[in-house]
């Protein structure tokens, strides 16, 4: 649950023939992970805050990060995506020395500095679908006013303003506007040499739920990157925002679900929280007083729950394989679909108790000490 996780370990994308030649195998026999090495660290020494609580497993890891071990989960249409934006961004010496850089900048401004008026999409284009789902999750799940969403934007990161923002609160030794400001237009110049700074989806590919603020953060590129893996962009921003706030109940009933932790091991216990987000996910998605989508959508959105499964299984962010988030998906639609009144919304406190009673048709957790 450690900020900036994302931005700092990565697996390895190995080039040859000064990048000519791409060998994009990871270290740790990856299938569904492509990752960039860590980079842009030597001119910034970036200050870590120390005044936000805990966070959800960033989306980013899982494209990013150490993921997916050689078992039962093969590659999929992300990889793809995936290799579609690494390549260039690898081979271009500007963008990839500043990967790291600008990652870790875009995600503690979202986090930590971006409270102003949202919009969603890089012309705003999802702003009223995000608008009216953020309405409907907070009537459906009874918790209103409590949640914000925040969305990330790759554009953020060519804007002088938020640039000199980022470098008087982030970066070591900045003690002044002018010289954020001269440090801004050092960074806008090199954007404008590049054609992939910062316009890169790897720019903006957050997507976690954290305490603090009760935030929400949904990057454009994390949403471009799925939804061209073949899944509907609406799709893709309703399941997302609908799983990152299944985080935020759980954090919210953190002490009375899991007074001893989900699991008896951080990977085993990430697992846990992250399927039964993705069943509460499910079923808003699909009830009658929920999004309402039907069974056409809903493969699409079981496909986009594939999409970023992991089968890193001693992983501390292991999210669960493809297989097991799309029978904790299932869980949900199956729950919302045979209620006999399907105008009744089941409480948090019921939904928790029916996955409980039910996780183990989708794994046999070895301890688990949820509630």
């Amino acid at each position: 649950m450690a900020l900036l996780c994302g931005g700092v370990t990565f697996l390895t994308v190995s080039c040859e023939n000064e990048m000519e030649e791409m060998d994009m195998k990871a270290v740790s026999k990856t299938q569904n992970a492509i990752g960039l090495s860590s980079a842009g660290q030597d001119r910034f020494a970036i200050k870590t805050p120390t005044n936000f609580g805990p966070m959800s497993e960033n989306l980013r890891n899982i494209i990013v990060g150490e993921a997916v071990a050689e078992s039962d989960c093969g590659p999929t249409e992300f990889v793809t995506v995936q290799r579609k934006y690494a390549r260039p961004l690898v081979a271009d010496p500007l963008a990839f020395s500043n990967y790291s850089l600008y990652s870790q900048l875009n995600q503690l401004y979202s986090y930590l500095l971006d409270r102003g008026p949202q919009y969603f999409g890089v012309d705003g284009e999802y702003t009223d679908l995000m608008t009216k789902r953020q309405r409907e999750l907070e009537k459906f799940w009874n918790m209103p006013n409590q949640i914000r969403v925040n969305g990330q934007h790759g554009a953020t990161l060519n804007d002088r303003e938020a640039l000199a923002d980022m470098m008087q609160n982030f970066i070591v030794g900045v003690n002044s506007r002018e010289m954020a400001y001269a440090y801004a237009d050092m960074l806008m110049a090199e954007n404008a040499k590049s054609p992939n700074l910062p316009e890169s989806p790897y720019f903006s590919l957050d997507g976690f739920a954290t305490t603090y603020d009760n935030l929400i953060v949904i990057g454009d590129g994390l949403v471009q990157m799925l939804s061209e893996s073949g899944v509907d962009a609406d799709i893709v921003w309703t399941g997302i925002l609908a799983h990152e706030w299944a985080h935020q109940i759980q954090f919210k009933n953190m002490k009375t679900w899991y007074p001893k932790g989900a699991a008896s091991d951080i990977p085993e216990a990430t697992r846990y929280t992250e399927l039964e987000a993705d069943f509460l996910a499910a079923y808003y998605m699909t009830h009658k007083r929920g999004a309402t989508y039907n069974s056409k959508r809903v493969e699409q959105f079981f496909n986009l729950f594939f999409q970023i499964g992991d089968c890193g299984f001693t992983s501390d962010g292991h999210h669960g394989t493809p297989v097991q988030r799309l029978a904790a998906a299932q869980l949900g639609f199956d729950l919302a679909d045979s209620a006999q009144k399907q105008g009744h919304i089941m409480s948090i406190e019921e939904a928790h108790a029916y996955f409980v009673a039910n996780v183990g048709n989708i794994v046999a957790p070895a301890t688990v000490y949820v509630q």
